[in-house]
């Protein structure tokens, strides 16, 4: 017989802008989405939070180059604690674009710091135009 481990009850609230803002700006490692012409990709990104805009950098061949082209993506990023079954989770959507201007990196380029290595030469931005996010919490009686 399998036991099913107890899950404490939680409760979910919306983060206002201020949180899921702080919430992008202290993580450095999220989620990006998008619709490929072979289907849904969604892959493990390190980003900077840079205000009206989430940059990151990969290289000319991988798959993320194609969002140089404007595209429209979600990006995900959490703050998850899974022994106290809690977290907070923040839901950018925006559009993509090609950072370099004129060759140039954007000042935000030298302070993404991609966990794979290699080159990454190709500065992508997303501008967001719709955030959201919520925070899921354990009820006081669970404790």
């Amino acid at each position: 017989m399998t036991t099913v481990p107890h899950r404490p009850r939680t409760f979910s609230s919306t983060l206002d802008r201020h949180d899921c803002r702080a919430l992008l700006a202290s993580e450095s490692v999220g989620r990006i989405g998008w619709a490929a012409g072979s289907g849904q990709i969604i892959l493990p990104i390190a980003y900077v939070y840079a205000g009206a805009i989430i940059g990151f950098r990969t290289s000319e061949n991988s798959r993320l180059a194609e969002l140089c082209r404007p595209t429209r993506v979600a990006f995900e990023v959490d703050c998850l604690d899974q022994v106290r079954s809690e977290g907070d989770s923040v839901l950018v959507q925006g559009i993509t674009r090609a950072a370099q201007d004129g060759g140039h990196q954007p000042d935000w380029a030298d302070l993404v710091v991609p966990w794979d290595g290699g080159r990454r030469q190709l500065a992508i931005e997303i501008n967001i135009t719709r955030i959201t996010g919520r925070r899921i919490r354990r009820h006081p009686e669970s404790f």
